[in-house]
C-alpha cells in the first residue's frame, strides 16, 4: 500500500463557483451531487477545465447508464439535478480507482512504471515535464521563466489537474527514453484534444452544462461504441502505446494519451510531487472529435479547426452554427449543438432563451505551445434550430469579411503610393500595421452584442454593418496617423487611400439597404 492517499471522490480539490457567486472547492461526489447548485467549474488553466468537464461527463453517462435516446434525455432534463442515489452506489463502488496515490489503481495513471536511465536506475523527469505553461527542457518559456531545477514541488489538488489536462493536451515530440513497461520510446504524439478547438453549451448551472453536452449514448452515437466501452478508471487494464481504436465514447472522453505515474513525496502540508514517470500512452488518431468545430476545405473535406493565437473564435462562427435542415451531412456543427437544436426544435423540454456557448483551444507550432484560451458568446438559444438566424449570421460576417478585404485593400493603396516603385515589401509593411489585428479586435464586443439581437435581424445587420464601418475607419486612422504626416507624398497617399476606403465601405451600406436592412 502506498505511504500517501488522496481520494478523488471525497477529498477537495475542483474550484467551483457557487449560484451565490460564492467559491468552494469540492470533492468529485460533492460537485455531482450538488451540480444543480453550482454556477460551474473555474479554473485558471482552460486546459485543465475542459478536460475535467470531459472526465466529468464520462462519470455522468456512466452513472446515468446512458441516455440512450431523447426519451431519457428529457427524463434526466426534467429531473433538475443529478440522482443522488445512483451517485452514491457509482462511487462505492469505483472508491478504489480514484485514489491519486494508490499502488495498486492510482486514479488516471499507470502502476509500476518507472523511467529508466542507462545504469538501469528509476530516473524520473520533473513534473514541469507534463505541464505546458511551466518551462521544461526545450520547451519554450512563453509563460515561465524557471528551471527545471526550481519547479518546487505540486500539491495533490495542483498535480490532478496537470494529470488530467496532460492527457489530452500533452503535444508530439523526442522523447527518446527507455521505460520498463514499454522499453525504448523515440518520440511522443499529439493527445486527442490538440487537433482542435472544443466547444461546449453551458447553462445557468454547472447541471444544465452537463446536460447540455450528455450526447445520445448508443452503440454508434456519438461514435462506435463496443460493449467493453468504459472510462479509464474502469478498466482491466493498463493500456497499450501507439495507435488504437477507442473501445467506445467513454474510452475517447478518458482518453489515456500519456502513460504517467506521479511521485508523491513528504511535504509540509502533507504529499507533494516534484517528479513524475511518463511514456507515450494511446493515440486516437483517427477519431472524427464530437466536440470539435468543423469547417470544410478546397477540396470539400471536413477538418478541425485549428485555434490560431491572432484569431478569435468568433471569427468561425458559421462553423459553429451553420446547419442545413435535415441534412446530417451539412451539418457539421458540434454534436452537443446539434442535439441541443433538435430538442428546442422539436419542443422536447421548454428550453431558456439564451446559452452561453464556450470554446476552447491550444496553438501551437511544431510542438512548441503558443497560447490557450477560452473564450465566450452569449447566444439565443433559437440560433441552434432556426435556419433564418443562421443565413442572418452569414450576411452579418460576410459583411465583416469583406470589409475586412476593403481595409488592406486601402492600406495596400496608402503602401503602394509612398513606397519606391516595384517595392518588394509591401505586403510585410501592410501586415506590420497591425490594421487587421485592431479592426477584429474592435468588433468583438459589437459580435456579441449583435448575437443577443440577431433575432432582430433587419435591426441587428443595419447596427453590425455600422459597427464594421467604424471599425475599418478607427483601424485604417489609427494605424496609418503617423505614416503620413511628415511629407507630402505620404499625404496624397493617405488622401487617395482614405477615399478609397470611404467609398467602398458604402458599397456595403447600399447593398444591405437593397436587401431590405
Amino acid at each position: 500500500m502506498s505511504a500517501f492517499s488522496f481520494n478523488l471522490i471525497d477529498r477537495p480539490w475542483i474550484s467551483c463557483v457557487e449560484l451565490s457567486g460564492r467559491r468552494r472547492t469540492l470533492g468529485l461526489h460533492e460537485v455531482l451531487s450538488r451540480a444543480h447548485e453550482l454556477r460551474g467549474i473555474e479554473l485558471q488553466s482552460p486546459l485543465a477545465e475542459t478536460a475535467l468537464f470531459r472526465v466529468l461527463l464520462a462519470a455522468v453517462h456512466r452513472i446515468v447508464e446512458g441516455p440512450k435516446g431523447t426519451g431519457e434525455w428529457r427524463a434526466l432534463y426534467q429531473a433538475t439535478k443529478l440522482p443522488g442515489g445512483r451517485i452514491d452506489a457509482y462511487f462505492e463502488k469505483w472508491s478504489h480507482r480514484f485514489d491519486l496515490f494508490s499502488k495498486e489503481e492510482p486514479f488516471y495513471q499507470t502502476p509500476g512504471l518507472a523511467i529508466r536511465d542507462a545504469k538501469g536506475a528509476e530516473a524520473p523527469a520533473v513534473i514541469a515535464g507534463i505541464m505546458l505553461e511551466r518551462a521544461s527542457g526545450n520547451n519554450k518559456t512563453i509563460f515561465d521563466h524557471s528551471m527545471d531545477e526550481d519547479r518546487g514541488c505540486l500539491s495533490p489538488e495542483e498535480a490532478v489537474l496537470a494529470l488530467i489536462a496532460a492527457q489530452m493536451y500533452s503535444l508530439r515530440g523526442l522523447n527518446k527514453k527507455t521505460t520498463n513497461l514499454f522499453g525504448y520510446q523515440e518520440s511522443f504524439s499529439d493527445s486527442v484534444m490538440v487537433g482542435g478547438i472544443f466547444a461546449a453549451l453551458q447553462g445557468q448551472s454547472l447541471f444544465e452544462s452537463l446536460l447540455l453536452n450528455l450526447l445520445l449514448y448508443t452503440d454508434n452515437l456519438p461514435i462506435h461504441s463496443s460493449r467493453d466501452d468504459c472510462p479509464v478508471w474502469e478498466r482491466h487494464d493498463h493500456g497499450e502505446t501507439g495507435v488504437r481504436t477507442p473501445r467506445g465514447y467513454l474510452d475517447y472522453l478518458t482518453c489515456k494519451c500519456r502513460h504517467i505515474l506521479l511521485v508523491p513525496e513528504p511535504g509540509l502540508d502533507g504529499p507533494c510531487i516534484r517528479h513524475v514517470h511518463i511514456a507515450q500512452g494511446e493515440a486516437f488518431q483517427d477519431v472524427d472529435n464530437p466536440g470539435f468545430i468543423k469547417r470544410k476545405n478546397k477540396e470539400g473535406k471536413w477538418l478541425p479547426v485549428q485555434m490560431q493565437p491572432a484569431r478569435l473564435v468568433w471569427r468561425d462562427s458559421i462553423s459553429l452554427f451553420s446547419f442545413d435542415t435535415g441534412k446530417r451531412e451539412g451539418d457539421r456543427r458540434p454534436d452537443a449543438f446539434r442535439l441541443v437544436g433538435d430538442i428546442a426544435l422539436r419542443r422536447i423540454v421548454a428550453l431558456p432563451s439564451k446559452y452561453r456557448c464556450c470554446t476552447y483551444g491550444l496553438a501551437n507550432d511544431q510542438a512548441n505551445p503558443l497560447a490557450w484560451r477560452k473564450e465566450t458568446l452569449n447566444i439565443p438559444t433559437a440560433l441552434l434550430s432556426d435556419p433564418d438566424l443562421v443565413a442572418c449570421l452569414r450576411e452579418a460576417m460576410d459583411l465583416s469579411e469583406k470589409a475586412h478585404t476593403i481595409l488592406r485593400n486601402a492600406i495596400r493603396t496608402y503602401m503602394d503610393k509612398y513606397l519606391p516603385r516595384n517595392s518588394r515589401d509591401v505586403t510585410e509593411k501592410l501586415n506590420a500595421t497591425g490594421a487587421s489585428r485592431l479592426f477584429w479586435d474592435r468588433l468583438e464586443s459589437h459580435f456579441n452584442a449583435f448575437l443577443l439581437e440577431i433575432e432582430n435581424q433587419d435591426k441587428a445587420l443595419v447596427a453590425w454593418e455600422r459597427n464594421i464601418e467604424r471599425a475599418a475607419l478607427e483601424a485604417f486612422e489609427a494605424c496609418l496617423k503617423q505614416r503620413y504626416a511628415d511629407s507630402a507624398k505620404k499625404f496624397r497617399a493617405w488622401t487617395e487611400a482614405h477615399g478609397q476606403l470611404v467609398a467602398r465601405l458604402a458599397t456595403l451600406s447600399k447593398t444591405l439597404s437593397r436587401k431590405g436592412g
